[in-house]
């Protein structure tokens, strides 16, 4: 049972958290030296241009003034809806720039995401279930992929399916982007096929390296569920193993597993970014790695106040659904 008073009370700590993270997402990037000003100039004219010009610049990107001016009108663009234009990309808005790849990363995300989830929950249910081999077995694999690096099973993957191994003189997949330059976007067949052909390997790098997770958590609270006296009472009662499975056991089991979701979840995003940059993926993890590599501030700001509503909005999200599945949970 979720209370009026918990739900303002937990509302008002988010708008604390944002506010904290908003305003170290104005202060960090401006601590990496350099000027994105006269990086576009440089960038633009070759060197060929006159002081005029980068005072124009900087008058235009909000970095003219003093840090306490500038702090000031990030707010304000903020409470207006305006990330403000990017440095690289100018004179594209930051507004764009995430609206155009927002999608290909929550396709990427929120696919792996499912995957790990179905199977760590079906391997840690069966493994909790049946002691012995299997169970050690999967133990011991779950533990070596969790230890994996996303950066480093992506490259492997990248440079054995998709460059070294040929049927009949073509790769198994695409080495980057997100579809074929061949196909024209939109709601038809050639060019749904080429997305999902493009992103089997970026989501099969997630999932190996996520669902181990989902997994042992399922596993070991199967395993500790199945030593309570309420399942000793069901046996007792001569209820079938089939049910027993089903209304006890797992049910129980996955409400770790849903908190788990929401505290996996910045770490799955940041694996995300890593493997949208080693495949050229069009999402906001390419963009924000572009936008860190010529210190595109406004950008690496704009991104980065995404993540921080999406992890906040995600551990709200459970905690309400917790107290949802669990009747014995009371947020008060």
């Amino acid at each position: 049972m979720v209370t009026l008073g918990y739900i303002i009370r937990r509302f008002i700590y988010m708008l604390i958290t944002l506010f904290v993270a908003i305003t170290l997402n104005f202060l960090l990037p401006r601590m990496v030296p350099g000027n994105p000003a006269l990086l576009i100039l440089i960038t633009k004219y070759a060197g060929n241009f006159n002081p005029n010009q980068l005072k124009l610049i900087e008058s235009e990107l909000n970095l003219k003034g003093t840090l306490w001016q500038q702090y000031i009108g990030y707010w304000n663009d903020i409470l207006h809806g305006n990330l403000g234009p990017s440095y690289y990309f100018y004179p594209e808005t930051v507004n764009q720039i995430i609206a155009s790849r927002l999608p290909w990363t929550l396709f990427l995300l929120g696919t792996a995401m499912l995957i790990s989830v179905v199977i760590g929950v079906i391997l840690g249910s069966y493994s909790g279930w049946k002691r012995g081999f299997a169970d050690n077995f999967l133990q011991a694999i779950s533990i070596g992929l969790t230890s994996l690096p996303y950066f480093w099973l992506a490259l492997i993957f990248q440079l054995v399916f998709a460059v070294m191994i040929t049927i009949n003189g073509r790769h198994l997949f695409p080495v980057a982007q997100a579809y074929s330059i061949t196909v024209s976007p939109g709601f038809n067949l050639p060019f749904i096929e080429s997305v999902l052909w493009h992103s089997a390997l970026p989501i099969i790098t997630l999932v190996i390296t996520t669902f181990p997770g989902f997994a042992l958590l399922m596993r070991n609270t199967v395993v500790t569920i199945l030593d309570e006296d309420y399942l000793l009472l069901a046996k007792a009662k001569g209820l079938s193993v089939k049910t027993i499975r089903k209304r006890y056991v797992n049910k129980n089991a996955m409400l770790p597993v849903t908190t788990s979701i929401a505290l996996a979840f910045a770490s799955i995003v940041g694996g995300a970014f890593l493997v949208e940059e080693v495949f050229s993926y069009p999402g906001i993890g390419y963009a924000l790695y572009t936008a860190v590599t010529v210190s595109d501030y406004p950008l690496i700001e704009g991104i980065f106040l995404i993540i921080t509503l999406t992890v906040i909005l995600a551990n709200f999200a459970v905690d309400l659904i917790y107290a949802y599945l669990d009747p014995r949970v009371v947020l008060k």
